[in-house]
Order: structure tokens, then sequence, then C-alpha cells
């Protein structure tokens, strides 16, 4: 379920396996997932293109260090295209609900049409960034001006000589608002809580570069350089006191570079390190605010009115055009439910299960689920660098269990929920000792304070542990 990313990376490792029994399921009209549903000016990768593109897919001719969204959308055609999947993607089909049979060892799959489909194994890549979230607050049927989320850009609307305000100052926000800076007569960006926004330093590859990987060893040692960088990352989440200093320094050193006001470099220091919330990068975004016509409110915004916004400090500010920058419901659909209503062994309900604890195998496998795979699930991903580097790992292993569902006896495969627990509890050790755990609400954590987003170690680690997992762990049903 699912062409993103993670979607046609399971296609190409199931063709690389040999598979070709298979189908994915994808409710737009092309590949790509939040590359082709994501469209607001400004948008490219955080992480180096040269570490978001598939590794046995490499891509030479990236144009930057840091990929734009039309590029990146681009690179996933072309892998597909070059796999042979969009032969094998149905298009415009949503699926609704999945249940597991158990007589027959398989999932029926309910679209919003109301076909049913059958199918031996079910992975789910719908990923998380899939409904814009809109805050809870009053008068958004009041307000007489266009108001829309970053993830559902309107380019039929002129900015030109308005009086703009953006509501969100986190990873959409840094590359929304140097855009809207450059159009509006007015710009007010409302900043619930700052953010630690590192440099991009991005610049164009010049095309000695790009000849020089096309013949491979330059790209493999610069692929290399990147990933060792990435690694100072996966320091901070360890709470390395060199490495927090480090990153705090050079922020405060590219936002003093930008901004002379004392006021605005205070309301823009987070009080808490770097690596307890997303750190997000831009080169423009300080550049941005220190411009005469664009204004740092340091209040959530409670209430929209006929012509402006309220924030919560009682101040009013008058606007032609609202902007929201202010993330995406993880999986959902607009009405908060989950985007695909999943059944497993004796009906048992995802969802329900998950709000008991929400943990699974290895970030792939949830017990009482058979034959249903998560690519990047529940803390399957190493938070510090490339999320497609996780999926690679996870996906051919998927690609192995679904190879012995095809070609064996095995009826169904499902991790027992000792070893789930097990396993959950050793890494949930490790990862309350880092950086997520401090002093500031993010989004990776759940009501109970437990880090469900991420893996804590390595990709290395990940791998290893990956490739020697004891087959004792699951429960394995034969025909």
């Amino acid at each position: 379920m699912g062409a993103g990313l993670t979607g046609v990376l399971m296609g190409m490792q199931l063709r690389r396996a040999g598979i070709d029994d298979f189908v994915i399921y994808e409710k737009e009209s092309d590949v790509g997932g939040t590359w082709l549903r994501n469209t607001y000016p400004g948008l490219h990768c955080d992480v180096p293109s040269h570490l978001y593109s598939y590794s046995f897919a490499p891509n030479p001719n990236w144009s930057t260090v840091h990929a734009s969204q039309a590029e990146i959308q681009a690179y996933i055609r072309t892998c597909a295209e070059k796999y042979g999947l969009i032969d094998k993607i149905r298009f415009g089909i949503k699926i609704n609900e999945a249940r597991y049979d158990d007589a027959t060892a398989t999932w029926c799959l309910i679209t919003e049409d109301g076909e049913t489909i059958n199918h031996r194994a079910l992975v789910s890549a719908t990923g998380g960034l899939t409904e814009p979230n809109l805050p809870q607050i009053d008068g958004f049927d009041v307000f007489e001006g266009p108001n829309w989320h970053s993830g559902a850009w309107r380019d039929d609307v002129d900015m030109s000589d308005k009086r703009i305000a953006v509501i969100g100052s986190a990873a959409s926000a840094v590359q929304v608002v140097p855009e809207v800076a450059n159009r509006a007569k007015e710009l007010h960006v409302f900043q619930r809580s700052p953010n630690w926004v590192m440099p991009r330093n991005n610049a164009p590859y010049t095309a000695e570069q790009k000849a020089a990987f096309r013949k491979g060893a330059a790209l493999r040692a610069h692929w290399r350089e990147l990933y060792r960088h990435s690694l100072y990352m996966y320091r901070v989440t360890h709470k390395d006191p060199r490495m927090i200093e480090f990153f705090r320094q050079t922020v405060l050193h590219q936002m003093r570079e930008a901004i002379d006001d004392p006021a605005l470099i205070d309301a823009l220091t987070p009080d808490y390190d770097p690596g307890c919330k997303r750190i997000v990068v831009s080169d423009e975004y300080y550049p941005a605010l220190a411009k005469a016509h664009v204004h740092l409110h340091p209040h959530a915004v409670t209430a929209l009115t006929k012509s402006g916004v309220i924030a919560a400090d009682g101040s009013r500010t008058e606007v032609d055009i609202v902007v929201f920058c202010t993330g995406y419901k993880l999986g959902a659909r607009a009405d908060n439910s989950p985007s695909v209503q999943v059944y497993g062994r004796n009906g048992e309900w995802l969802l329900a299960e998950l709000a008991r604890r929400a943990e699974a195998y290895r970030g792939i496998m949830i017990p009482g689920f058979p034959n249903y795979f998560t690519v990047c699930g529940i803390n399957g991903v190493a938070a510090y660098t490339s999320l497609i580097l996780s999926g690679e790992i996870q996906t051919e292993h998927i690609a192995q269990r679904i190879k012995d569902l095809a070609e064996g006896p095995v009826k169904s495969v499902e991790p027992k929920a000792d070893a789930t627990r097990e396993y959950n509890d050793l890494i949930q050790a490790e990862l309350q000792t880092m950086s997520w755990t401090g002093p500031c609400a993010n989004f990776y954590r759940d009501r109970t304070g437990r880090v469900v987003s991420f893996f804590p170690g390595t990709l290395g680690r990940m791998r290893r542990e990956m490739r020697h997992i004891d087959n004792n762990d699951y429960a394995i049903e034969m025909f």
C-alpha cells in the first residue's frame, strides 16, 4: 500500500528478490507520495541528495547537494520505470480496510469504491506525511481571505502586495517563509516555540563533479563523506556534549550573521538542546526574518477573525492571507481516523492494539497480524540519516519473508508477543537516555513518554541485527 519512497523501494526489492507476483496500490495518480503531494515554494530535502537515494540506484546527476521536490519526485518516477513497477501499480485506488482471514491466511482489502481483493501478504508503505494538520482554533469559517496548509499549496493566489500570516516555524515554515517574504507586502510569522535551524549549505554540483560521479568511484567516496558527516547528528541524539555545543554555536553564528536585533535573536533561540526536537535546515530563514517588512510573533495563534489573526498574547494582526505550516496528522485521514483500518487475527483492530502499547518487532511486524509488514514503522528508522537507508535494510528482510510465503510451505509468519516485548523493552531502555526525552514537546513520543519513532543505533547495527534474527522470534505456521 503506497507508491511513495518506501512503496517504490519495496517493489524494487521484490524485483531484486525475483518476485514478480505483486501489486502496489496508490491513491494518487503518480508515484512519489510526499514528494508528489507537497509542492510548496522552497521545498527541498533536509538530507543530502546522494544519501536520499536508493543505494542500488544512485543518481550521479543530482543538481544540488540538497535536491528540490520536483527533482526528487522525478527520481522516484525514474526508478519505478527502471524496475518495471509502473505496470504493477494501480493508481487512483484508496484502500479503506484490510482484514486478515485466518482460514485462508490471506488479507482481504476493501477499496473506497467497494472492490474486494485478496493477497497472501500485505506491506504498509503509506508513510506519515499524508494529511495536513490544521490547529484547533476558532474562526476558520469567519476569516474572509484565502487560507491553506502548506501541504495543499495554492498557486492560484497572488501574494504580491498582500499582508500574509505564516502560522508555524518548523520544517516547512523555514522553507516557505523566505519565499513568501519575497512576494508579500508584509509577512507575519507566528512561532509557538523556536527551533534549532542549521545551515543547509546548499550548492550546485558542477558539470565536472557530475561527470566524475558517473564513473562510480568518486560518487562512492562522496557518499561515504556525506554519511560520515551525518554521524555528527547521531552523536547529538546520544547527548554528546561537544557535538551539542557545536550544533548550538553553528546555529547561533548563522543567526547573528543575519540578525542584529538582540530581542529577535532571543525570541529565536530555543531553551532546549539541539536534538530534543527535529533540527530543521535552511540558509534563508534567518535572513528573511531580518527584513524590515517581516515580523516575528513569538506566540501561537488562537483564532482567526474576519480580517486577521489573534495570538495567544491577545494581540490582533490584520492580514489578507493565512498559510498554515503546522505539520501533518501521522498516517491519518482528514477526520483523524487511520488512513487504512487494519484488522488482524481474530478481528483484532490494529489501532486498538497500538493504543494499548505502541510497539513492533524491529519496525516491520506486529504480533497478531500475520503476513503484515510495515516499512519504517514503529521504531524503524535510524534518526540521524536518510530514511531510505533504514528502509533498504527492512525491505530486504521483508522481501525474503514474502519469498518464503510464495515459494515454500509457509502459511503465515508473525512475531511472537514475548519476543516483541523483550526487543522493545531493550530499545526503550536505550531510547529513554537519548535526546528526544528532553524538556520539549515533540511528535517522537507517545502519550506514555515512550519514543516510538526511532531505532536507537546505527544503520550498521540495524543491518547486523536484521541479518541475524532468531527464527524462534517468529511464530511460523505451515500448510
